[in-house]
């Protein structure tokens, strides 16, 4: 038999080999995982899902009745739409129509544009994070940081001289206006938008899902004019995005803005209703 001295130096040998070993016994996960080779602290993964999992068919996501009063009188195919390339449509997708206005030949566009929002901060949830996305575009797009001081002499700050504000009581309750009021109400269009220095309408918060804005755009050059106007909202975890775009290549009046701002938004209240708020 085997001595107790001998069996003390064969342990003491086992136990300084064991110790001298990269990875030795159960500790092997913890040294691994200080090492560098992954993440510290608490595990990494996507924040909490977002109330909406899929997207809309963009193609047909508006009514016909809309797109032939949006494209009048356009061919069969038109209304088809041609839809976005994207390569994962259950995070992006999107569709096109565009016809020729029959009476001033100009070309329209409708565009319409779905991104599901996914935040991968376990911090933050896909709604919320969709909601930071939408207020980074918006401020973008000229509308003020939430963060940033009012000013009341900012065009479309209530407190702002609006254009007609002098004018308004010498126009008189005509049926033509009467008409004009009863077709903003149903639309959403505001006829007493603020404008820049130029005369163009400025972005402006709008009613449509849980945060929307419209802004209109006008381009000319020495061949024609083109003018775009967007209205995006987000419902959830979900941003849309409607363009609605009148081009002329001709030089003279440019496409007005009434019309399009009214489509534009009869769209996204149309996109709006279809998501589950």
């Amino acid at each position: 038999m085997r001595s107790a001295a001998a069996v003390v130096r064969t342990t003491l040998a086992a136990v300084t080999l064991c110790a001298l070993a990269a990875g030795c016994g159960g500790d092997s996960g913890t040294q691994s995982g200080t090492g560098g080779s992954g993440p510290s602290g608490s595990a990494s993964g996507p924040g909490k899902p977002g109330r909406y999992s899929a997207l809309p068919e963009p193609c047909g996501s508006v009514s016909e009745s809309t797109l032939q009063r949006l494209l009048p009188d356009a061919a069969p195919e038109v209304y088809r739409g041609t839809p976005t390339e994207t390569y994962d449509s259950g995070r992006r997708s999107g569709c096109t129509w565009q016809g020729t206005d029959p009476e001033s030949g100009n070309t329209l566009r409708l565009t319409v544009d779905f991104e599901r929002v996914i935040s991968y901060d376990p911090q933050v949830s896909d709604d919320d994070q969709a909601e930071l996305d939408f207020t980074a575009r918006a401020t973008e797009a000229g509308l003020p940081s939430p963060d940033a001081p009012e000013d009341p002499d900012a065009p479309g700050s209530p407190d702002a001289p609006q254009d007609g504000d002098d004018t308004a009581d010498d126009t008189g309750d005509g049926d033509a206006g009467g008409e004009a009021d009863s077709d903003d109400a149903e639309s959403g269009t505001d006829a007493g938008a603020a404008t820049d220095s130029d005369g163009n309408p400025v972005p402006r918060d709008i009613g449509i899902g849980h945060d929307a804005y419209l802004d209109d755009r006008l381009s000319t050059t020495t061949t024609g004019a083109h003018r775009d106007v967007t209205v995006a909202f987000r419902s959830a975890n979900v941003i849309a995005t409607v363009h609605y775009t009148e081009i002329t290549t001709r030089t003279g009046a440019p496409p007005e803005s009434g019309p399009l701002q009214d489509g534009a938004q009869r769209v996204g209240r149309h996109l709006a209703g279809g998501f589950d708020d």
